[in-house]
This record gives C-alpha cells, structure tokens and sequence, in this order.
C-alpha cells in the first residue's frame, strides 16, 4: 500500500473548529470558599445566577465526590487594571441575573485572552449539619447532659 502525503497547508485552527467546543462558553477559574489553585472549566455564559449555582455545585460534586456543601454565593473578581500595569481584582457579589449578564459584559469589553475569575462560598445545608452531630442514645448520657455543670454561666463570662 502507498500513502501519499500531501503539501502541508498553512492553516490555523479556530477555536469553533475543535470537535466538543461551545462557542457559548467562557474558560472560567473557579476558586470554591477561596481555595487555590483555582478549577478551570469553560461555563455557559446563557445561564441565570440560579442556574450558575447550580452548575458550580455539579462542578463541586465532581470534584468532591462526598463533598454535601452547596453553592449559596458566587462573587466575579472583576480586573481592574492600573496605568502602571498592574492587575488588581475587584470582588462583585452576584445577587441577580442581571449581575451575571454584566459580569459577562464586562469580561467581553476589557478580556479577549483569559478566563473569568470566580469565587464561590459553599457551605453545609441545616440537614447535613444535623445529621453530623452526636446525638445522646439512651437515657444515662440524656441524663448526664442534662445534670452537668451545676455552674451558671452569664452571656457576659463568654
């Protein structure tokens, strides 16, 4: 069998032209309760802020397999650049989805290189805290709670 080889062409690729990728996405750093490094991960960009929640925290899951915490906030670290060059962040708390279409906006009028950067709080939801306590399991360690200290203690002694 003879294979032959053709001229190479000088062609570059666009990004569009990879199999799997979503031009609807941004490449985004995704720091959970401010952890480094940070996670990068492209995230659609048509998404309301109840939607992004719920994507960090399938991102989260993926990650931390046992992990129960959920997302309850995500801040934008908006880049803020100084005429000497440097890079600064500022933090924008996402309360609404028209915090999520700016944050959009803005990254596209000032990044044409680089991800969005992401902050997102996660925290324990009140069931999973409950059922991590120690619970007394029969009437002697109740009871031993309830006859101990027979100090009072003052609000102001803590």
């Amino acid at each position: 069998m003879m294979v032959k080889l053709m001229p190479r062409q000088n062609h570059t690729l666009k990004l569009w032209e990879f199999p799997g990728f979503d031009p609807n996405t941004k490449l985004t750093a995704v720091y959970f309760n401010g952890g480094k490094p940070p996670h990068l991960f492209r995230i659609r960009n048509n998404v309301t802020l109840s939607g992004r929640k719920d994507e960090l925290d399938q991102i989260n899951r993926k990650l931390n397999h046992r992990d129960t915490r959920r997302v309850v906030g995500v801040e934008y670290r908006c880049p803020l650049f100084e005429s000497v060059g440097s890079l600064h962040f500022s933090r924008i708390k996402l309360t609404n989805d028209d915090d999520v279409r700016t944050m959009f906006s803005v990254f596209g009028q000032h990044s044409t290189t680089g991800s969005i950067e992401l902050d997102a709080s996660l925290v324990r939801s009140a069931e999973q805290i409950l059922k991590s306590l120690h619970w007394p399991r029969n009437y002697e360690e109740i009871r031993a709670l309830l006859e101990g200290s027979e100090e009072e203690v003052s609000l102001d002694d803590l």
